[in-house]
C-alpha cells in the first residue's frame, strides 16, 4: 500500500498557543467567501503563506495537478495575489489565539479489494481567538485552488463533507474517507 502525507506540521501550529493573531490577508471576496491560492497570516512577529496550489501529485495511480493544502513562513513580500491586477485586503484579528483544530482526512483506496493507497491531507484549520473562531478551508474539488473563510462560532459543524470522494470511480475502485480533528491548546 502506498502512503502519501500531505497534513500541516503540527509543531508550527503549536508555536501558535499564545501568540497574537494580528491580521490574515487574502483577495477580496467577490460572489463567495472564498479566495484563489493564498492567505496570508500574520501571527506574533511571523508570516506565513496559506496556500492551495495545483501541484503534479499521483493521484492514485495517475500523476495528475491537484491542489495541495500548505503553511509556509515566509517574507511579507510572499503574500500577493495570485491574480492579476488583484490588491489583497488585511483584515485585522488582534486577538491572542486560545487554541487550534486542526481537521484531516484519511483518504484510502481499494483497487480491485486490494488496499493501495492511504493519503492523508489536511482539510481545514480552525483558530479560536477570544471565544470566537476563524476558519480556513480547502476545497473539496481535488484541483480547486480555492480556500474558504469564515467567522463564527461552532465552525468544525461547517467544515464541507467530502462525499464527493465516493462518487464516479471505475468499479475497480473502493474508496472512502474519515475524518479526523487535532485540538491543540
Amino acid at each position: 500500500m502506498k502512503t502519501i502525507d500531505m497534513r500541516f506540521n503540527d509543531d508550527i501550529i503549536q508555536e501558535w498557543i499564545g501568540k497574537k493573531f494580528l491580521k490574515y490577508k487574502c483577495d477580496p471576496f467577490n460572489v463567495t467567501n472564498s479566495v484563489t491560492q493564498i492567505v496570508g497570516l500574520y501571527i506574533g512577529d511571523e508570516i506565513y503563506s496559506l496556500t492551495n496550489i495545483q501541484e503534479a501529485v499521483d493521484y492514485f495511480g495517475i500523476i495528475e495537478d491537484m491542489s495541495v493544502f500548505k503553511i509556509t513562513k515566509v517574507e511579507d513580500s510572499a503574500i500577493k495575489s495570485a491574480l492579476k491586477n488583484v490588491e489583497m485586503i488585511a483584515t485585522s484579528v488582534s486577538k491572542e489565539i486560545t487554541s487550534v483544530k486542526i481537521v484531516n482526512e484519511q483518504q484510502n483506496m481499494a483497487i480491485n479489494g486490494e488496499s493501495a493507497y492511504e493519503v492523508w491531507l489536511t482539510r481545514a484549520i480552525i483558530f479560536e481567538v477570544s471565544g470566537r473562531e476563524l476558519s480556513f478551508e480547502k476545497d473539496t474539488v481535488p484541483f480547486s485552488e480555492e480556500i474558504i473563510i469564515r467567522r463564527d462560532h461552532d465552525l468544525i459543524d461547517k467544515i464541507s463533507d467530502n462525499d464527493d470522494f465516493l462518487q464516479e470511480w471505475d468499479e475497480e475502485y473502493s474508496p472512502e474517507y474519515k475524518r479526523e480533528v487535532l485540538v491543540i491548546k
